[in-house]
């Protein structure tokens, strides 16, 4: 949804030896070859001191870690209800994260998990309304994986099976894990392996798809030359974790990389939609 954005102060205030980080950002979504339809919806959306969302701007400045809000959602449901879907999970986690934002003081709420969380069951709220309004009570849904950065932290909530890779010194981590009946007999010690595949990768919770819905969440440090990989379920199922490292290591840009990526899902068949947010971090200058 936005492109590149401009810079935000990276923390408040300037405390003596605290290391501002900046972030670098690429971002793609594509139909991929058998689709009609892109039911996808992404964001890299920066926020100001006062947690005022800043307009995109194109060009490869780099972005102050002050606030940074990135989101990617997997629609699914019959005749553009998965877009619809997608959409509106991405709109209202970004007007609820800007409305927290902007309640805290000097843009600093106290507890930045609790904000996330409640952004995307505020989403998901929204989204399950608006399918049981629907006359014809078709199911709709989407994956959510979004990712609050602050200074030197970021948030992670997911819902479904979308991706948050940490890149970091050659070594490629899921910082989330997938809700999916595979993962679910596995958590209880069953043997997943016994189930058809298909089922395996069902998932068991996803936006708007039902009542009630366990957001998931989890955190992780920043450091300067991390990578941080968020993709749907099109990327990571069809391009090999090895392919995935190859790429994220190429001296191409980050837009370009990103782009790499979707391209090797297209090359090997491109079964499904394809959306990859990739940001770089460093050290901010000045």
């Amino acid at each position: 949804m936005a492109d590149r954005a401009p810079e935000v102060s990276a923390v408040s205030g300037e405390e003596k030896g605290v290391v501002r980080l900046c972030a670098r950002f690429g971002h793609v979504s594509d139909t991929g070859r058998r689709r009609h339809n892109n039911q996808d919806c992404h964001l890299v959306l920066p926020f100001d001191g006062n947690g005022v969302p800043q307009d995109s701007a194109t060009g490869a400045s780099p972005v102050d870690l002050g606030r940074m809000l990135l989101v990617v959602a997997d629609g699914m449901g019959g005749h553009f209800r998965g877009e619809v879907a997608s959409r509106m999970c991405v709109e209202n986690i970004t007007k609820e994260v800007a409305t927290q934002l902007q309640a805290s003081t000097n843009g600093q709420p106290e507890d930045f998990t609790g904000n996330l969380k409640g952004a995307v069951e505020s989403a998901h709220r929204a989204v399950y309304a608006y399918a049981q309004s629907c006359a014809d009570n078709l199911t709709m849904g989407t994956t959510c994986s979004a990712m609050l950065m602050h200074g030197a932290n970021a948030e992670m909530a997911q819902v479904g099976d979308s991706r948050c890779y940490l890149f970091r010194q050659g070594k490629l981590a899921i910082l989330t894990q997938d809700q999916t009946i595979g993962n679910q007999l596995r958590s209880r010690g069953e043997d997943a392996q016994n189930v058809d595949p298909q089922i395996r990768e069902m998932l068991i919770q996803a936006v708007g798809a039902q009542a009630e819905i366990e957001v998931v969440m989890s955190s992780t440090d920043l450091e300067p030359e991390d990578l941080i990989l968020i993709c749907c379920d099109g990327l990571y199922k069809v391009v090999s974790e090895a392919d995935i490292v190859a790429i994220l290591e190429s001296e191409a840009g980050l837009q370009e990389r990103a782009q790499a990526l979707v391209n090797r899902a297209n090359e090997n068949g491109g079964p499904d939609n394809i959306t990859v947010i990739l940001t770089e971090i460093d050290r901010a200058v000045g």
